[in-house]
């Protein structure tokens, strides 16, 4: 029985983690749960095993069905039965919740969508409840449900749907093991006298849906008054750091610009962010899943799952390295366009008004200038004391606005085009008069501590009350490094930089200017703007002119952003006869197909998997980190820097892959043939799952490669279905360009051996380094091309994957070797 009042309750709570004013929302979360019940259509269907064995890493049930893992073998140690249950709240519910966004309606949308994860929680428990108290009448306990997805390989939500006998009541599954209808849930439970059993109640802290999107962060928990003393230890330093009582360690040190290595924000998933501590505590069995035996009893713990009631002492493990962050050199001198900038120069001659000459500072000085423009406060406050005596001054001018004053004597003005990647920040130097570059400054981005991903990072501002703010002031404190660091190393005043050029993905654009993001992970991820944004970069508290400008090239949509649009300007697809396919693969795969005459794009969920994120011993491509793979070596690998491997990066695991299928380790599934091939005595079994070991202890799992299968898959789909949109086949493509980083230092033939790009197009790939940045530069320095940039946007037409019939079984197909 579905209590009101309690939904209403639950439904508040996590819309108030969301950052919403529930007060203002409060009628219409009532009148949501009250409408979802007419649209709810409540089955359940289950069986119970009686024939089954337990083995350290399996259940086989009735020699049919496995289920994998030890979490299951150890889940179900003891029992005497095994229920295997599905419940759904039908496909109504979940239509009707894709109407309020197909209307616009987007925040009854998600209202709807909170409202039903609710009540299919409420179901769920109540199943359990109501099954617990049969059990007991016959004097037997039962297991708490063990969800596929949750601490347990999703791809046993397969054997869990067969064995309850989903199809029943209309319950399958998509190619991602996902539920369809989407409101339903699978799990195991075991039944018997000496089970573990346990009571639960539906809140967020205990809920058993830990990977539901609405969750309260661990973070969100109410917080004593209470602060103690937190001692880091990170490369040779030590620093002290105060912190509340209740607080996530993993949020602590990342707030407090201290990086811990993770692929998924603190959300208790990748299992990477080790810190090793003075006092080690109770180590629930979902953080040992990571941790071995030895780590354990050295105190190393993961920080995401430490919450601070005492001082500690915090040594870090992870040591930074120097990463590898693509940088070319601006342009090249193949690179001609008309040097037109929007900053101009006007030399005048201040002359000494009288008194029959007494017109006022404001005349003289736009009769010098030769042109009506608008004058700041701050200079017209100031224009009295340029009159003084007669003297040469240089008027700095912004189309019809005055920027600045000077003496003639004051050479220099200069301009930055930065391109702030989700993984990598390169900011470029020009001298705006001269078009030359004058210094680059590169990093990586500050916001990766809390996530590899954009997801993982709207994530955090969603549920935090002042994430988002700390992302915003994480890339506005990185830009005014750059500035520093021009001024230190290059001699230059940083009022002398009169305006910056920014590109990036859409959630990168969003957060540097301060603006919402958790629309654009919300479906029907609609952006706040996609159009050109022009403002004082002052405004953002970025350490320029005062009366400088920050100006972003157009967004195409709520994935494909400005960095794209860069890279369409840079490459020239759009005044060039011949067909090309763009592809800048990271976390999202963005790409670009079409000449001058047509041109279209999309967006491809690729996740951070080729940036190493989700692997299990992925890291970003720094120093230490296996970056080449050849199994005809010894040792069969290279790394970044000629350093001790560490990990490996995205192209070391495209590479690996590549020479799994190349010596028939794997199949065209990408299952591990164990018993073949010459190379049998490098298989092994890590974390549970059939592994390849590369060296130095750093493995490929079967998950890893899945990881890869299901990223390709994606943007192979996208660039099949464009060709589609366009009408062309591959014939027609006659140039392929990788872009950005990972594009840059991937192998064009693993790529095509792994089926990333279609065999089709191998003789016509190129590598075309960082044009999102040469983009930036070429707005930076010309007007017409960034007219040019705001004519693509009109020019290029998106297109969204998900509503296209056919995307899902190529997607499929795409992800076959």
């Amino acid at each position: 029985m579905i209590v009101t009042e309690n939904v209403v309750k639950i439904v508040l709570e996590r819309l108030e983690n969301m950052g919403f004013k529930v007060e203002q929302i409060h009628k219409e979360v009532e009148e949501a749960v009250e409408e979802c019940k007419s649209f709810c259509n409540h089955r359940s269907k289950y069986e119970i095993y009686e024939k089954f064995v337990i083995e350290e890493d399996r259940v086989v049930i009735e020699n049919l069905k496995v289920l994998k893992g030890e979490t299951v073998s150890k889940s179900l140690k003891g029992s005497e039965y095994i229920l295997a249950g599905v419940i759904t709240l039908g496909k109504d519910i979940e239509e009707k919740g894709k109407e309020f966004f197909e209307r616009g309606e987007y925040t009854k949308g998600l209202i709807w969508d909170i409202v039903s994860n609710v009540f299919l929680e409420k179901f769920t428990l109540d199943f359990w409840e109501d099954m617990k108290k049969k059990v007991e009448t016959y004097g037997k306990k039962i297991t708490p449900p063990l969800f596929p997805g949750s601490g347990w390989d999703i791809e046993n939500q397969a054997a869990v749907v067969e064995l309850a006998g989903a199809k029943e009541i209309g319950v399958g599954l998509n190619e991602s093991f996902n539920m369809v209808p989407a409101k339903s849930v699978s799990f195991i439970c075991g039944i018997g006298d000496s089970v573990q059993s346990c009571e639960i109640t539906s809140t967020c802290d205990t809920c058993p849906f830990v990977n539901c999107i609405y969750r309260k962060n661990i973070m969100s928990n109410k917080l004593g008054e209470k602060e103690y003393k937190i001692t880091v230890y990170h490369e040779g330093k030590e620093r002290v750091i105060m912190a509340r009582e209740g607080e996530n360690l993993f949020f602590v040190l990342s707030k407090n610009g201290i990086y811990l290595p993770n692929s998924c924000g603190g959300n208790r998933v990748c299992g990477k962010c080790r810190v090793k501590l003075d006092k080690v505590g109770q180590v629930s069995k979902e953080e040992a899943y990571f941790l071995s035996k030895h780590d354990i009893e050295n105190g190393v713990r993961l920080a995401c799952f430490v919450e601070i009631y005492d001082d500690l002492r915090v040594e870090v493990l992870y040591k930074e390295r120097g990463a590898r962050i693509l940088t070319d050199r601006g342009l090249e001198d193949t690179d001609v366009f008309n040097l037109d900038s929007r900053i101009s120069i006007k030399d005048v001659i201040a002359t000494l008004p009288n008194l029959e000459d007494q017109k006022d500072f404001l005349c003289r000085l736009k009769k010098l200038g030769e042109k009506d423009f608008k004058v700041p406060l701050k200079l017209l406050k100031k224009l009295p004391s340029y009159f003084e005596e007669e003297k040469n001054l240089k008027l700095v001018i912004r189309g019809n606005e005055l920027i600045d004053i000077k003496d003639a004597g004051m050479k220099g003005e200069y301009g930055i085009a930065i391109d702030i990647g989700t993984t990598t920040i390169v900011a470029y130097l020009y001298d705006l008069d001269s078009g030359k570059e004058i210094s680059l400054y590169s990093s990586l981005n500050p916001q990766r501590s809390f996530g590899a991903d954009v997801i993982s990072r709207i994530e955090y501002a969603m549920k935090d009350e002042k994430g988002f703010f700390t992302l915003h002031s994480m890339l506005v404190e990185e830009i005014n490094k750059a500035v520093s660091k021009f001024s230190q190393k290059d001699g230059i005043r940083s009022d002398e930089i009169y305006e910056i050029v920014a590109v990036g993905n859409p959630t990168m654009i969003h957060m540097l200017l301060g603006v919402e993001v958790k629309n654009l992970a919300i479906s029907p991820y609609v952006p706040t703007f996609t159009s050109s944004i022009e403002i004082k970069a002052r405004d953002l508290g970025i350490n320029i002119n005062e009366e400088a400008y920050l100006i972003t090239l157009p967004l195409l949509s709520a994935y494909v952003g400005a960095d794209t649009i860069a890279a369409v300007l840079a490459t020239n697809m759009d005044r060039e006869e011949e067909i090309t396919l763009l592809i800048d693969i990271g976390t999202n795969g963005e790409m670009v197909l079409g000449n001058k005459d047509r041109m279209v794009a999309t967006s491809a969920a690729a996740g951070p998997a080729f940036e190493g994120g989700g692997i299990t011993f992925g890291m970003p491509a720094v120093e230490g980190a296996i970056d080449r793979v050849d199994m005809k070596k010894n040792p069969p690998y290279s790394t970044i820097g000629g350093k001790k491997p560490k990990g490996i990066c995205g192209s070391g695991i495209v590479d690996a892959i590549a020479e799994f299928l190349r010596h028939g380790i794997i199949d065209r599934t990408g299952r591990f043939l164990k018993e073949e091939g010459i190379f049998r005595e490098r298989m092994s079994v890590y974390n549970e799952e059939d592994a390849f070991l590369i060296g130095e202890g750093i493995y490929i799992t079967q998950k890893d490669i899945r990881q890869i299968q299901m990223a390709k898959g994606a943007i192979r789909a996208g660039v099949e279905i464009m060709m589609e949109e366009m009408g062309i086949k591959f014939e027609d493509i006659k140039k392929v360009r990788l872009a950005g980083g990972f594009g840059n230092y991937i192998s064009p033939e693993s790529a095509v051996e792994i089926g990333l790009i279609p065999k089709e197009l191998k003789d016509r790939i190129s590598q075309v380094g960082n044009s999102a940045g040469k983009g930036a530069i070429m707005c930076l320095l010309s007007e017409k091309e960034f007219e040019r940039a705001r004519a693509l946007k009109e020019k290029i037409k998106y297109i969204e994957l998900s509503i296209y019939p056919d995307f899902q079984k190529k997607f499929i197909e795409g992800m076959y070797f």
